[in-house]
């Protein structure tokens, strides 16, 4: 009798394993669910690209020619000396002046927007020389 249960115990128990692995829940948690993806259906650049709206191509004429996309380039005076690339010298800002009045810029800091100056812009135009024409005066 003894040998009777044992044996109905396990198969009892098998017939469960294969419920529980065969279940919508085990499924659940083992697929990644990526089932319809294939590379033709994927977004990407296309080949022409058409307006969305009426400032598509509009370009700013400000009044000295700094740039076209920005009339705002204040050239505020360095605090020390200007920065010279170097192994210990990593931070390009550490001498510049921080103010609400060179808003807008690419660069924030606790007083408002880092004035940078005409040099620094070129750097960072030609990514500090790893490009060798810039595309527009910042």
């Amino acid at each position: 009798m003894k040998q009777v249960l044992f044996f109905g115990g396990i198969i009892l128990l098998v017939v469960a394993a294969m419920l529980v692995s065969r279940s919508a829940l085990f499924r659940g948690i083992t697929r990644d669910g990526f089932t319809n993806y294939y590379l033709e259906n994927a977004g990407g650049a296309k080949d022409s690209y058409s307006g969305i709206g009426p400032f598509d191509g509009v370009r700013l004429t400000c009044p000295g020619g700094e740039s076209s996309w920005k009339c705002n380039t204040p050239n505020e005076p360095l605090n020390g000396p200007a920065f010279k690339p170097g192994p210990d010298a990593l931070f390009m800002f550490k001498n510049n002046q921080c103010k609400p009045e060179c808003c807008p810029s690419s660069y924030s800091c606790d007083g408002g927007c880092v004035c940078t100056s005409p040099d620094q812009r070129s750097v960072i135009a030609h990514r500090g020389g790893n490009r060798t024409q810039p595309e527009d005066s910042l």
